[in-house]
Protein backbone atom coordinates (compact mmCIF):
# COMPACT_ATOMS: atom_id res chain seq x y z
CA UNK A 1 0.00 0.00 0.00
CA UNK A 2 1.37 3.41 -0.92
CA UNK A 3 2.33 5.92 1.75
CA UNK A 4 -0.39 8.29 0.51
CA UNK A 5 -3.09 5.59 0.89
CA UNK A 6 -1.84 4.83 4.40
CA UNK A 7 -2.00 8.54 5.27
CA UNK A 8 -5.55 8.76 3.91
CA UNK A 9 -6.54 5.68 5.92
CA UNK A 10 -5.10 7.10 9.14
CA UNK A 11 -6.74 10.48 8.50
CA UNK A 12 -10.09 8.81 7.84
CA UNK A 13 -9.86 6.74 11.02
CA UNK A 14 -8.99 9.80 13.10
CA UNK A 15 -11.90 11.79 11.65
CA UNK A 16 -14.23 8.83 12.23
CA UNK A 17 -13.12 8.53 15.88
CA UNK A 18 -13.66 12.27 16.44
CA UNK A 19 -17.11 12.05 14.88
CA UNK A 20 -18.08 9.01 16.98
CA UNK A 21 -16.97 10.75 20.19
CA UNK A 22 -19.04 13.79 19.24
CA UNK A 23 -22.04 11.47 18.88
CA UNK A 24 -21.62 10.06 22.40
CA UNK A 25 -19.66 6.90 21.60
CA UNK A 26 -16.94 5.84 24.04
CA UNK A 27 -13.90 4.60 22.12
CA UNK A 28 -12.73 1.36 23.76
CA UNK A 29 -10.03 0.17 21.37
CA UNK A 30 -8.49 1.04 18.03
CA UNK A 31 -6.81 -1.12 15.41
CA UNK A 32 -7.51 -4.43 17.18
CA UNK A 33 -5.51 -7.07 15.34
CA UNK A 34 -5.39 -10.84 15.41
CA UNK A 35 -4.57 -13.50 12.82
CA UNK A 36 -8.02 -13.02 11.23
CA UNK A 37 -7.49 -9.33 10.43
CA UNK A 38 -8.19 -5.94 11.97
CA UNK A 39 -11.09 -3.97 13.40
CA UNK A 40 -10.54 -0.23 12.99
CA UNK A 41 -12.51 1.09 15.99
CA UNK A 42 -14.31 -0.59 18.87
CA UNK A 43 -16.66 1.63 20.82
CA UNK A 44 -19.58 1.50 23.23
CA UNK A 45 -22.92 3.20 22.74
CA UNK A 46 -25.70 2.79 25.30
CA UNK A 47 -24.28 -0.50 26.61
CA UNK A 48 -23.77 -1.98 23.14
CA UNK A 49 -20.30 -2.88 21.87
CA UNK A 50 -19.95 -1.43 18.37
CA UNK A 51 -17.34 -2.72 15.92
CA UNK A 52 -16.65 -0.01 13.35
CA UNK A 53 -15.11 -0.46 9.92
CA UNK A 54 -13.76 2.79 8.50
CA UNK A 55 -13.40 3.17 4.75
CA UNK A 56 -11.73 6.28 3.33
CA UNK A 57 -11.37 7.61 -0.20
CA UNK A 58 -9.93 10.74 -1.77
CA UNK A 59 -11.92 10.36 -4.97
CA UNK A 60 -14.66 8.28 -6.52
CA UNK A 61 -12.69 6.77 -9.42
CA UNK A 62 -12.62 3.45 -7.51
CA UNK A 63 -16.16 3.89 -6.20
CA UNK A 64 -17.52 5.28 -2.98
CA UNK A 65 -16.03 4.09 0.32
CA UNK A 66 -19.13 2.11 1.28
CA UNK A 67 -18.93 0.10 -1.96
CA UNK A 68 -15.62 -1.40 -0.88
CA UNK A 69 -17.08 -3.55 1.91
CA UNK A 70 -17.42 -6.93 0.23
CA UNK A 71 -19.33 -10.00 1.35
CA UNK A 72 -15.99 -11.60 2.29
CA UNK A 73 -15.01 -8.55 4.37
CA UNK A 74 -18.38 -8.78 6.12
CA UNK A 75 -17.72 -12.39 7.10
CA UNK A 76 -14.28 -11.44 8.37
CA UNK A 77 -15.72 -8.58 10.45
CA UNK A 78 -18.21 -10.96 12.07
CA UNK A 79 -15.44 -13.42 12.95
CA UNK A 80 -13.24 -10.63 14.31
CA UNK A 81 -16.09 -9.31 16.47
CA UNK A 82 -16.72 -12.78 17.93
CA UNK A 83 -13.00 -13.27 18.61
CA UNK A 84 -12.74 -9.89 20.34
CA UNK A 85 -15.77 -10.57 22.56
CA UNK A 86 -14.40 -13.98 23.55
CA UNK A 87 -11.01 -12.49 24.43
CA UNK A 88 -12.37 -9.43 26.27
CA UNK A 89 -15.56 -10.75 27.91
CA UNK A 90 -15.31 -14.54 27.64
CA UNK A 91 -18.67 -14.57 25.84
CA UNK A 92 -20.69 -12.72 23.24
CA UNK A 93 -22.32 -9.48 24.37
CA UNK A 94 -24.83 -7.07 22.83
CA UNK A 95 -23.06 -5.79 19.74
CA UNK A 96 -23.37 -4.56 16.19
CA UNK A 97 -21.12 -3.73 13.26
CA UNK A 98 -21.16 -0.22 11.80
CA UNK A 99 -19.45 1.40 8.83
CA UNK A 100 -18.10 4.93 8.69
CA UNK A 101 -17.47 6.06 5.10
CA UNK A 102 -15.12 9.03 4.81
CA UNK A 103 -14.51 11.12 1.69
CA UNK A 104 -11.40 13.28 1.97
CA UNK A 105 -10.21 16.28 0.00
CA UNK A 106 -7.22 14.85 -1.83
CA UNK A 107 -4.94 17.86 -1.43
CA UNK A 108 -4.77 18.10 2.37
CA UNK A 109 -6.72 14.99 3.45
CA UNK A 110 -9.35 17.12 5.15
CA UNK A 111 -12.93 15.98 5.57
CA UNK A 112 -15.23 16.36 2.58
CA UNK A 113 -18.03 14.03 3.70
CA UNK A 114 -18.66 11.43 6.42
CA UNK A 115 -21.54 8.95 6.51
CA UNK A 116 -22.24 6.61 9.42
CA UNK A 117 -24.12 3.40 8.64
CA UNK A 118 -25.39 1.56 11.72
CA UNK A 119 -25.83 -2.20 11.85
CA UNK A 120 -24.50 -3.02 8.39
CA UNK A 121 -24.42 -6.77 9.01
CA UNK A 122 -27.01 -9.05 10.51
CA UNK A 123 -26.74 -12.51 12.00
Amino acid sequence: MSERRQQAGRAGEELAAEYLKSQGFKIVDRNYRCRLGEIDIIAEENGVTVFIEVRSRTGSSCGNPEESVTYKKGLTLKKLAKRYMQQKYGREVASRIDLVAVMLNSDVLSLRNLTHYRGILSG
